[in-house]
């Protein structure tokens, strides 16, 4: 079979994948024609539609993007012309969405639907590590587990990992008694805050995220606040972050709470993830700093 690959359908594709049909007998499971998905991500947020193309021929029609919990990925739709159906398209097409989906967007999960009548696709599914979560009079929804081949641990069940932590802290701010104070609280309270969660690849720390009840501004009543993040350099780019502001969001949910807050001088890094700016705060030494809030996070 020659090489499934994924075009992002433009102005010069569109129409070619307008003209792809299932076959007759599959229109109650999938009534839905291209032109309709067309139309929804054009004027839906969060869905990016792909050709798939078997060496230069566009074969079907994917769709995937952010879930609207902003952190899981989805897939809606595939579908593949009638001419190309049990060659293995659909699983390779679904493949390379998966890649495509963990390497940008590094989503802890992916999620779809599909009817419970359409068994084909559930088999699919399954094959590709899809397990089912939930099931609804029609309807079946599955999730896959993403590995990214990193951990996150808490600080507080290893405390053997402190010196390691406070090294790569120590590499950013060159400030010892700083450092001290993000980490070695998070080893004596007797409270579940504070927290500190730290990276692991390879078994080597490369990444630490702070979760305290409060942070150093002016009397503002708010709390958890997530201070700091910090990535080691060689593994920026790799969405890392994102990974640990998850784990932030989800522990304060466990804790009870249902916003976290963080302050920054960056501009669009936390709104990618969902932040949103909600005013203007001043650090207890004077400094002005930009006040972000995010819901906590419930786990699945």
């Amino acid at each position: 079979m020659q090489e499934i690959s994924l075009e992002r359908l433009d102005a010069a594709n569109w129409y070619e994948a307008c003209q792809l049909r299932v076959g007759d007998d599959q229109t109650e499971v999938f009534p839905i024609s291209n032109v309709h998905w067309i139309g929804i991500s054009r004027y839906e947020e969060g869905t990016t539609l792909y050709a798939i193309k078997r060496g230069d021929e566009i074969v079907g029609l994917i769709g995937g993007g952010l879930d609207e919990d902003g952190v899981s990925g989805f897939i809606n739709p595939l579908m593949i012309d009638r001419r190309y159906q049990r060659q293995g398209i659909a699983s390779a097409a679904m493949r390379r969405m998966m890649e495509l989906l963990i390497r940008s967007e590094r989503v802890p999960r992916i999620r779809l639907g599909h009817r419970k009548e359409n068994r084909a696709a559930g088999r699919l599914y399954d094959s590709l590590g899809f397990r089912v979560k939930s099931e609804t009079e029609g309807e079946v929804i599955r999730s896959y587990p993403v590995d990214h081949g990193v951990e996150i641990r808490s600080l507080r069940d290893e405390p053997s990992r402190l010196r390691e932590c406070q090294e790569l802290l120590l590499g950013h701010f060159r400030d010892p008694e700083l450092v001290k104070h993000q980490t070695e609280p998070c080893l004596q309270a007797d409270g579940p805050l504070p927290q500190g969660y730290f990276l692991l690849k390879n078994d080597a720390v490369i990444g630490w995220v702070g979760l305290f009840a409060a942070e150093k501004v002016v009397e503002s009543g708010l709390s958890p606040w997530i201070s700091p993040l910090l990535i080691a350099p060689q593994e920026r780019g790799n969405r890392y972050g994102k990974l640990l502001l998850q784990h932030a969001r989800r522990e304060a949910s466990r804790f009870g709470y249902e916003q976290v807050y963080l302050t920054t001088d960056h501009i669009g890094y936390y709104e990618k993830y969902g932040f949103h700016e909600i005013g203007v705060t001043t650090f207890t030494w004077g400094r002005p700093t930009k006040l972000y809030e995010h819901d906590a996070l419930r786990d699945e």
